[in-house]
C-alpha cells in the first residue's frame, strides 16, 4: 500500500482497518518490526507471523523470541505491541523499510486530517458570545498552522518515498500537528474515549518504527 492510500484509507477507515490492509500486503506472512524489534499490530497479523524484518532484513522468525508488552486501546479496535528479541542471520534478505515507513506515515497523516476535521467541527458548534470559536484569530492562525504541516507532509509523500532519515522527520512533523489540533479540543481531546486516544496510539505507531528520541531531519 503506498502513502496516498494509507492516507485516504486512514481518514475514512481508521487506524486498525489500515493497518491491518498494510500488513495484508506484506508477503510471507512478516512481522514488520523496528530496528530496536518493537512493533504494533492487529492481533490476527500477529499470530498469522513466519517471518520478521528488525529494520533492514528479514529472516525466520523464532516464535520463542517474540514478548508481548501490551495492549493498544483504540476507537476501532485493539492492537498489539511486542518485541521481538531474536538475531535475524546476517544474511537477511533486504526488507523494504522505506516503504513501509512511508505507508505508515501516510496512514498517520490520514488520522491527523481526520482529528482537523473533528477539530473544525467541534469549534464550530462553540460559541464566545455571537461568534463560533473557529472564527476567533487566535484559534485560525493555529487551525492554519496544523494545516501547513498536514500539506506539507502530504507533498513530500507524494511521488518516490523519501530516504528513511526524511521520513523519521515527517513523523515528527504529523506528531506536531496532531498535538496543536489536541489543545484546540481542550479537555474533550483527552477523554479516553476521545480523539486523544488516536493520537496516543498514533504516536506508538512511530516509536515503535523510528523510535521517539533519535530522530532526526
Amino acid at each position: 500500500m503506498i502513502a496516498d492510500e494509507a492516507r485516504r484509507s486512514a481518514r475514512t477507515g481508521g487506524l486498525t482497518a489500515t493497518l491491518t490492509a498494510m500488513h495484508a500486503t506484506l508477503a510471507d506472512r512478516i512481522l514488520p518490526c523496528g530496528p530496536t524489534g518493537c512493533c504494533v499490530l492487529p492481533e490476527p497479523a500477529l499470530h498469522d507471523a513466519g517471518r520478521v524484518w528488525t529494520g533492514d532484513t528479514i529472516a525466520a522468525l523464532d516464535p520463542v523470541a517474540v514478548e508481548r508488552l501490551g495492549t493498544v486501546e483504540t476507537p476501532d479496535g485493539p492492537l498489539a505491541a511486542v518485541r521481538y528479541r531474536g538475531v535475524p542471520g546476517p544474511a537477511g534478505t533486504p526488507a523494504p523499510w522505506p516503504d513501509w515507513l512511508a505507508a505508515l506515515a501516510g496512514l498517520r497523516l490520514g488520522l491527523s486530517e481526520a482529528l482537523l476535521d473533528a477539530t473544525v467541527a467541534h469549534l464550530g458548534d462553540r460559541r464566545v458570545g455571537d461568534t463560533p470559536l473557529v472564527l476567533q484569530q487566535m484559534i485560525k492562525g493555529a487551525l492554519a498552522d496544523a494545516v501547513t504541516e498536514q500539506i506539507e507532509i502530504k507533498v513530500r509523500l507524494t511521488g518516490t518515498p523519501p530516504p528513511a532519515g526524511s521520513l523519521a522527520w515527517l513523523h515528527r512533523q504529523i506528531t506536531t500537528a496532531d498535538r496543536m489540533l489536541l489543545r484546540l479540543l481542550g479537555a474533550s481531546g483527552f477523554t479516553a474515549d476521545g480523539p486523544g486516544a488516536v493520537v496516543n496510539a498514533s504516536e506508538l505507531l512511530a516509536d515503535a518504527w523510528i523510535g521517539g528520541e533519535e530522530w532526526a531531519p
